[in-house]
């Protein structure tokens, strides 16, 4: 059965059968507004990391644009996951917040505390979680020793976009299993031996001959009242679900225009521009839900060159202009009580925002000798118009 409430928010409830009865999924659908109530600061919570004087002869600081995870004590998890190729990030490096330096953690090899590609640190308590899918290992660590504490291989999967821990024994994996009972699902549910205790999000399989326009790959970020927020990156739907029934509880689903669903490729063509991808999620103390866009640019039918004739059968038509500004970083803020977008901005192209988690923003750029730089800063809303009366 499903009402549709009627009102200012597009609102949906649906009760959907299942094995175990009825459950309650909520379905709330926030329009385009074309004048949001707020806008978004950012404001500066700590010096801008980068390396030494030292960093350019020795190995001392990370490369590329290295993914962002605020640990324990004032620190950060900098992982080079696409810094030097698939495979050949070994270790992490960790960076105090004060700038007063870092070190690196792990290296190469089969042993207790060795990686052949460290794709996620997650931090919960005093542990770090270190993910490694080319050996399917997860490897907890001491965060202040970084002593191992355990580990344990996973059943296989081909990782996605994102994992999320949600107690030492406990964590959700993006990706994609091929037993008979699991695949379809994109969200798998791990117990502390690597097994899986259940999958949940099922894609919708498409009919032969048709080309899918749903995606597996989502982004996660903990739900503030428990459960877990999964972002789609092909559709602009973020859903929260129970993790301990599988049980998605409720949608927010933004009627965008310029965000159609689509199958999660880029268009590779000057005529016609990238598709809008979700990158980050986060829900902040508020509850309110900020999602990090990667939309083309301005400038993006700039951006691609004819490619040199090949006889390989699958060689692109076009190829990217090295430099070339193709996408651009949108933000918005969503009410999904009030069923409203908060504030809606797109950022200037050298700001450089790659991660949003735990009320924090952090922004990457790679200096011209190639090393990273971290800048770190706490996002927060003001209303537009006091005088108004609209309030953030």
């Amino acid at each position: 059965m499903r009402r549709f409430v009627t009102g200012g928010v597009g609102l949906v409830l649906s009760l959907l059968a299942s094995t175990r009865g009825a459950v309650a999924q909520e379905e709330v659908v926030i329009p385009d507004d074309p004048t949001p109530p707020c806008t978004i600061e950012f404001i500066p919570a700590g010096p801008e990391l980068s390396r030494g004087p030292e960093g350019l002869l020795e190995d001392t600081w990370p490369s590329g644009l290295p993914e962002v995870e605020p640990l324990p004590g004032r620190r950060i998890a900098m992982a080079e996951v696409f810094a030097t190729g698939i495979g050949a990030s070994d270790r992490f490096f960790v960076a105090s917040r004060d700038g007063s330096g870092g070190h690196w953690v792990g290296r190469r090899g089969e042993g207790p505390g060795e990686y052949r590609f460290v794709r996620l640190v997650k931090p919960e308590g005093e542990r770090l979680h270190v993910f490694d899918p080319m050996r399917m290992l997860r490897t907890v660590l001491d965060a202040t020793t970084f002593g191992v504490v355990h580990t344990n291989h996973l059943e296989p999967l081909q990782f996605g976009a994102d994992g999320l821990v949600l107690d030492d024994s406990t964590y959700v994996i993006n990706g994609t299993m091929y037993s008979r009972d699991r695949a379809g699902y994109v969200l798998h549910l791990f117990n502390g031996e690597g097994e899986v205790v259940r999958s949940f999000d099922e894609i919708p399989v498409a009919m032969p001959g048709e080309e899918p326009i749903r995606g597996q790959w989502r982004e996660l970020a903990p739900a503030r009242n428990g459960g877990v927020w999964s972002g789609w990156r092909s559709e602009y739907r973020l859903d929260l679900w129970d993790v301990a029934s599988g049980t998605r509880r409720r949608s927010v689903v933004r009627n965008a225009p310029w965000f159609p669903p689509h199958n999660g490729t880029s268009s590779r063509h000057p005529d016609r521009p990238n598709n809008p991808v979700i990158a980050n999620i986060m829900e902040d103390a508020e509850g309110r839900l900020w999602v990090r866009i990667a939309v083309a640019s301005d400038r993006w039918s700039e951006c691609w060159e004819k490619a040199p004739p090949s006889e390989h059968p699958e060689a692109p038509e076009y190829t990217a202009r090295p430099g070339c500004p193709s996408s651009e970083v949108r933000i918005e803020v969503l009410d999904p009580e009030a069923g409203r977008v908060l504030a809606a901005q797109t950022l200037p192209r050298n700001f450089g925002l790659l991660r949003l988690t735990a009320g924090e923003a952090f922004a990457v750029s790679a200096d011209e000798f190639g090393f990273a730089t971290v800048r770190q800063w706490r996002p927060a809303l003001r209303p537009v118009n006091n005088s108004q009366g609209r309030q953030c």
